[in-house]
């Protein structure tokens, strides 16, 4: 097995046919090395990757409340084209991005949740 150990991330190059990803990173030595994953795996590492980032900071820490956070920048809701559901889409202000196909059900529970907890609102709501 090889194994690469990254100090940092380079640069990231999408294929043209949009089939993989290339995860340009600097060794231990600062050298250049590149991984390259194919969508699946990129989405798979996606499901996976903040999970263990926050067991990784927990043990860290030595602390089980520790959470990989970030601050939301922004949010939009809008309705998937060919779906009774809503996407929410959450994004930092640096760019970062996730988005969660949700039902209106989930919204109320949401909504009850925030209470009257007073609502700064800097996302959008598109429900067209």
């Amino acid at each position: 097995m090889s194994d690469i150990s990254a100090t940092s991330l380079i640069t990231c190059q999408i294929a043209p046919d949009g089939s993989s990803i290339r995860l340009v990173l600097e060794d231990g030595h600062g050298r250049p090395a590149s991984l390259t994953l194919p969508i699946k795996c990129i989405q798979q590492l996606l499901m996976t990757l903040p999970h263990a980032a926050s067991k990784a900071i927990r043990a860290r820490h030595r602390d089980d409340t520790l959470r990989l956070v970030f601050p939301l920048g922004n949010w939009k809701l809008e309705r998937a084209a060919s779906d009774s559901k809503l996407i929410l889409t959450l994004c930092t202000s640096d760019g970062f991005e996730v988005a969660f196909s949700v039902d209106h059900n989930a919204i109320e529970q949401m909504l009850r949740s925030a209470g009257s907890s007073p609502a700064t609102s800097r996302g959008q709501l598109y429900l067209n």
